[in-house]
């Protein structure tokens, strides 16, 4: 029963893996029989083309990873604010939560880890 649980959210950044991000995303709520929410956090004071520009990369990340699955309920969203309060604030009815993991200490995904009600997945960076 999609939704059930509990929405499965994704934290999109347009930092080059928001596809990898998506894909895992999709995966999650494919399993958990879930809702799926892409949500774009950008910082305040962006002006509204960088905004626009930054919701269509991952807007167009997001599909792509769709692409192939029907029927999966989701939602796109472009938040503006600090990312990790938003993030931990939407864990506290989500059944999981996805985020990309940083290349370094301190990223996003260290930000909020132990700060979630919910399953934390992070996806990380590719080697190359």
């Amino acid at each position: 029963m999609p939704g059930q649980a509990g929405d499965v959210v994704a934290g999109l950044l347009n930092d080059g893996r928001a596809e990898r991000v998506a894909r895992v995303a999709v995966d999650e709520a494919l399993r958990r029989g879930a809702r799926l929410r892409f949500i774009q956090v950008v910082d305040e004071g962006l002006s509204a083309a960088e905004v626009a520009d930054a919701d269509q990369a991952t807007f167009r990340a997001a599909v792509r990873a769709l692409r192939g699955f029907r029927g999966i309920p989701c939602r796109f969203e472009v938040v503006t604010g600090d990312p990790t309060a938003m993030l931990v604030e939407l864990a506290h009815s989500a059944s999981a939560l996805i985020v990309g993991a940083g290349d370094q200490q301190g990223g996003i995904a260290d930000r909020i880890r132990g700060r979630v009600d919910c399953p934390l997945v992070t996806v990380p960076p590719l080697v190359a």
